[in-house]
């Protein structure tokens, strides 16, 4: 079993950021399929992606966090979880392939679209049994080993992926190489998996796999939720419009969906120590989830703004001008940036008080008005109008959240919250509507100089919070300060 050690949630952060950071070679490599192929293939394949991962959720269907919270109460159940879950998992997915093959020629698409969509969700349920997995890396502190299996497994899409794109150009070769190098990550994870946290003997204690299911139900439902909110406007698009306009919604939604994907740097690393702490001390728990979601506000809002200001560029230099008529598309889905990662943060804490049926009825208010404004929009606006129906959808399951939580557990000053980094932006564009004569590289470190310094001129961090930093940090290379608030119990992050 894994040993056990000392909670660092700063040295945790940093090897779950560069988990987080290795995305981006995905996010490199979808880059080269809209490139390499052209606008309707890559329609084609992201089509794909979307409908595959809306089937990927039944496979898992809440069952990952709701493990992690039992684990990381209780670290003696990791085998009873590795053993029944291996079982459990393989069963759901057999079932849920079956499904998906029938529902894809009900469909009557195309038969290249269903030879992708068929390759395509052995991988994507193969992701599923590795994300599960990963779960027990996590709450058993080895934060280490996670990140340096996540950028082996992404350095080898990225590596192998563009070998195939420059040799054949040719999409099925490339989702079958896709789809391989999935299947070897998958079993090196399990291998290190066996040697470092516990043996993997395949089980399956019925009543156990059932009370777990019951309890994963409302938390499953509400991921479903999430994906259907994130992926229907690309299978909507892909029965009312072409392949193109699927293809030029996905250049900008990637880019959207990739710097989403930054909040799970914080969540991997908080939905454990939250949930240990709502067993032990409510008070340091309300402080964290506080914490947490102020530090979402606070990374999202220059991503806003510069991403608004640089949107053009991101689509022609990483798409090509063929995908630029997306520009607009892509400005439209930066705002929702802001609600997007205060959501993860939000649905954390209520993951952590055992709440997941809150998150399903605020998920389903989201995807219901999602639906109904891709209908309206669509046929009017195409991929445009896609773009403001997902930005809707976050605001307000944000809204739902946050009701709630201020209602029963505790009351987040969001006006505080918000207003700094606000106020702290501001320079970014005075200076960027400005100022012509510097180059952009070094107008963005200037201006996010500035807007760092500005938040600490506003006070937006107090003292005890810094002073937890800075004890992480001494505790990283065996140091110790004057002052010792984690050893209190304290998380300020």
């Amino acid at each position: 079993m894994a040993k056990k050690e000392d909670y660092n949630v700063t040295k945790n952060l940093i090897y779950s950021g560069i988990s987080t950071v290795t995305s981006f070679f995905l996010f490199i490599l979808l880059v080269f399929v809209g490139r390499y192929l052209g606008v309707e293939e890559y329609g084609i394949f992201t089509f794909g992606l979307a409908f595959v991962t809306i089937f990927e959720m039944f496979t898992d269907f809440g069952l990952r966090d709701i493990s992690v919270r039992n684990v990381a109460r209780d670290k003696a159940l990791t085998e009873k979880y590795i053993g029944n879950l291996l079982v459990w998992k393989l069963l759901l997915c057999t079932v849920v392939y079956i499904i998906l093959i029938a529902t894809i020629n009900i469909l009557h698409y195309d038969s290249k679209t269903k030879i992708v969509v068929y390759i395509l969700a052995l991988s994507s349920f193969l992701k599923s049994f590795k994300y599960t997995y990963r779960l027990f890396f996590q709450v058993h502190n080895r934060f280490d080993l996670d990140a340096l299996l996540v950028f082996i497994e992404r350095a080898s899409y990225l590596i192998i992926g563009l070998l195939v794109l420059a040799l054949w150009k040719h999409l099925i070769a490339f989702v079958i190489c896709f789809t391989s190098v999935r299947l070897l990550d998958f079993l090196i994870t399990l291998a290190v998996l066996r040697r470092k946290i516990g043996a993997i003997k395949p089980r399956l204690d019925f009543s156990f796999v059932k009370q777990l299911q019951i309890e994963a139900v409302p938390l499953g439902m509400f991921y479903f939720v999430l994906v259907i909110l994130s992926y229907i406007d690309t299978v909507m698009l892909s029965m009312m419009e072409s392949y193109r306009e699927v293809g030029l919604y996905n250049a900008a939604f990637k880019i959207y969906e990739g710097i989403a994907i930054l909040p799970t740097v914080l969540f991997l690393v908080v939905l454990p120590r939250l949930s240990e702490l709502f067993a032990t001390n409510r008070e340091h728990h309300r402080r964290l989830a506080v914490n947490a979601v102020k530090y979402m506000f606070v990374t999202a809002t220059p991503i806003l703004v510069y991403g608004i200001l640089f949107s053009h560029f991101l689509i022609s230099r990483f798409f090509g001008f063929a995908f630029v008529e997306a520009t607009r598309a892509l400005q439209i889905l930066f705002v929702g940036i802001v609600f997007q990662f205060s959501n993860w943060m939000l649905n954390t804490t209520l993951i952590s008080i055992d709440k997941q049926r809150v998150i399903l009825v605020v998920g389903t208010v989201g995807l219901v008005s999602n639906v109904i404004l891709n209908l309206i929009l669509i046929p009017r606006f195409s991929y445009e109008g896609a773009a403001f129906a997902t930005v809707l959808g976050e605001c307000l399951m944000f809204v739902g959240a946050t009701y709630y939580l201020h209602k029963r557990y505790m009351k987040i000053p969001f006006f505080n919250t918000a207003v700094k980094p606000i106020i702290a932006a501001v320079p970014i564009v005075v200076i960027f509507r400005t100022v012509e004569f510097i180059p952009v590289l070094l107008l963005i470190l200037l201006t996010g100089g500035i807007y760092v310094g500005a938040l600490f001129l506003l006070q937006t961090f107090d003292r005890q919070e810094l002073k937890g930093f800075s004890q992480n940090v001494a505790s990283m290379f065996g140091k110790r300060l004057p002052f010792s608030l984690l050893s209190k119990g304290e998380d300020t992050i």
